[in-house]
């Protein structure tokens, strides 16, 4: 478990999460305990369980092990969410400092903004993640984003 106590330290996990897809329904504010919880799927690029297959610059698959990666940020007053798409699965793009905290920015225009008591207050922490996958296909230079798919027991 990452513990973060600064935005500079956020940024950089927020980083490592880039375009992992996050699940809004999975989200949870408490206020009560003043805390958030988001949940995201990492893919494990340099894995040794990863499999890649294909003719190169013409088509690729690769098929990674996925993480679960929980984020927990702590003294949050408020927050607000706008959620322009309604699709419930998201893929992370950016953090950024607002006024009243920070904001976390999304693909597809969700964004969520956590209204801070004091300084950031947070802890990151990953588990492994058994029966899916993460899919992603390349055709000439552009790649598809990850699809996150059940692993039947022939294919692990």
């Amino acid at each position: 478990m990452v513990q973060i106590s600064s935005f500079e330290q956020l940024d950089e996990v927020m980083s490592n999460l880039h375009d992992c897809p996050f699940d809004l329904d999975r989200a949870v504010f408490d206020a009560d305990s003043e805390t958030w919880r988001g949940i995201f799927l990492r893919p494990l690029w340099d894995d040794p369980r990863a499999k890649h297959r294909g003719l190169f610059m013409v088509y690729s698959q690769s098929r990674l092990p996925v993480v679960e990666s929980t984020l927990t940020i702590s003294g949050v007053k408020n927050h607000s969410v706008t959620d322009d798409q309604g699709i419930g699965r998201y893929c992370v793009n950016e953090v950024q400092q607002i006024p009243k905290g920070v904001r976390l920015s999304f693909n597809e225009a969700l964004q969520i903004d956590l209204d801070l008591a004091g300084s950031i207050s947070a802890t990151y922490d990953e588990q492994p993640v058994t029966g899916i996958c993460a899919i992603y296909r390349q055709y000439f230079l552009m790649q598809t984003g990850p699809e996150i798919v059940e692993v039947l027991e022939a294919d692990a």
